[in-house]
């Protein structure tokens, strides 16, 4: 890759590309982009020196780009299209197209590397892990899937360049990205069946995961949580020759013990292991499922040769995630969180944290699906996730990638909500249909796409109504 000395990238504006553009401009590359619209993370990109447009037209590419073909690298998302006018161009006329993934493979197969995999549970780890390694003093580069709080970005260079560099990479199964990586260790932390119009079913689903572990060399290590171990791996099927280990909350090799919840809201515990005992590690983000994520990235830490107090000092420190339990109002009489969750089991994981953590209290959720193919297929577990509620508010279906299903719209989830407060709204009417709802104590804005946009006129609207 040294001989380009341009990167232009299609779809720019998102989570693992700009990770990438990041990565690019820090190299020394003359970073460009286009993505379809403004956002907070594109305007973070500008101010860091990366040059973005708005306009999906052949004028819009940059003169650099148009005038160095041979020394122009082109990464494109899944979502940019073959028939995008930009695409085609730049096809035409013989630039090096390739998406994430191939750059990743060549950039993790000469580090060693620590790969964050599952359906839920890995942008936190991931964050975890970088965050853990950073505080050690290590010389780490870490691809996040989300914003670090603690560093607000979704890319990690620590400073320290007295040793070899490692790579921290979350490992995403969308569009079998992770199948390019080269782990040296392997964290896989849920294997709950998603994006089924790539993987099928669930046997296909699983059978990604498998191909995940075989990466893995004979030196390398897997972990993985009790409940994942059992789904890949039996007497008949071992699909890696590394050395595999075991998590859970309990009954497993590696456990946590004296869980409690302290009276600021941090879910503490001790680290057991046949080899180790961390005792009480104050864990900032809440729910138990955060717990088990702590689990798996104290285990790579310590084998990847972390002091025991080390990480605990750092995970106390560790901030979370934007949009991952994200406290944008916090009193007694109101909290409005935010939260990415958008799979019926990180809905159920969310809210049941929740009813832990506010006993007694009303819960509104404002709900946007993400994807058609998504909700048809978990229609009936979304609606029965999000009956944990007290009320929800649902939105249209948001897409970047599909056409609509027929019969799919959030109006089928309402249908099959348990709930006897239940909503359809539109972007347009969201504040006002959220003030026809009595009672406000717990709002819960949950979704991704382009969900966080509704995180200012809710907060906006709170403030001024719930003084």
């Amino acid at each position: 890759m040294e001989h380009y000395k341009y990167v232009y990238i299609l779809g720019i504006g998102g989570i693992g590309m700009s990770a990438l553009a990041r990565w690019f401009h820090r190299e020394g590359s003359q970073v460009f982009g286009y993505d379809k619209g403004q956002t907070l993370l594109t305007d973070q990109l500008i101010q860091e020196g990366i040059s973005i447009h708005y306009e999906a037209t052949i004028d819009a590419i940059p003169t650099a780009i148009l005038d160095h073909p041979h020394e122009t690298l082109v990464l494109y998302t899944p979502s940019i299209a073959a028939t995008h006018p930009i695409w085609q161009y730049l096809s035409d006329h013989g630039y090096n197209l390739c998406k994430r993934g191939d750059i990743l493979d060549i950039i993790t197969k000469n580090h060693f590397t620590l790969a964050i995999a599952g359906t839920h549970g890995k942008t936190t780890s991931t964050s975890l892990a970088a965050h853990v390694l950073c505080h050690a003093n290590r010389n780490i580069t870490a691809f996040l899937g989300g914003i670090a709080k603690n560093y607000n970005s979704n890319f990690i260079a620590s400073s320290n360049t007295e040793q070899e560099s490692s790579i921290v990479i979350e490992a995403d199964e969308f569009d079998r990205f992770f199948l390019k990586l080269h782990p040296d260790i392997a964290i896989i932390t849920t294997v709950d069946p998603d994006h089924l119009d790539i993987y099928k079913d669930q046997d296909g689903f699983e059978e990604g995961f498998k191909q995940f572990l075989s990466r893995l060399p004979k030196q390398g290590i897997a972990i993985l949580h009790h409940d994942v171990a059992k789904r890949l791996i039996d007497d008949e099927s071992y699909p890696t020759q590394a050395q595999v280990i075991q998590y859970a909350l309990k009954d497993s090799p590696i456990c946590a013990d004296n869980i409690y919840i302290s009276e600021t809201g941090r879910f503490c515990f001790d680290y057991i292991s046949e080899k180790f005992v961390i005792r009480d590690i104050q864990l900032p983000v809440p729910g138990y499922h955060n717990i088990e994520n702590a689990l798996a990235v104290i285990t790579a830490c310590l084998h990847i040769g972390i002091a025991p107090e080390i990480i605990r000092e750092a995970i106390h420190t560790f901030q979370g995630i934007a949009r991952r339990f994200d406290l944008i109002i916090q009193r007694n009489d109101l909290v409005f969180i935010d939260d990415y969750g958008h799979h019926p089991v990180e809905i159920t994981a969310l809210l049941t944290t929740i009813r832990k953590l506010y006993p007694n209290k009303k819960v509104t959720v404002i709900f946007r699906p993400n994807q058609y193919s998504r909700t048809k297929d978990f229609l009936q577990e979304i609606a029965q996730s999000l009956s944990l509620a007290d009320c929800v508010l649902i939105l249209d279906i948001y897409s970047d990638r599909e056409v609509p299903i027929e019969g799919i719209n959030s109006e089928a989830i309402l249908q099959h909500i348990t709930l006897p407060y239940k909503y359809a709204c539109t972007k347009e009417d969201l504040v006002l249909q959220l003030a026809q709802v009595d009672k406000l104590e717990v709002v819960v804005n949950l979704g991704a796409g382009d969900a966080d946009e509704f995180i200012q006129p809710v907060r906006e609207f709170l403030l001024k109504n719930y003084t």
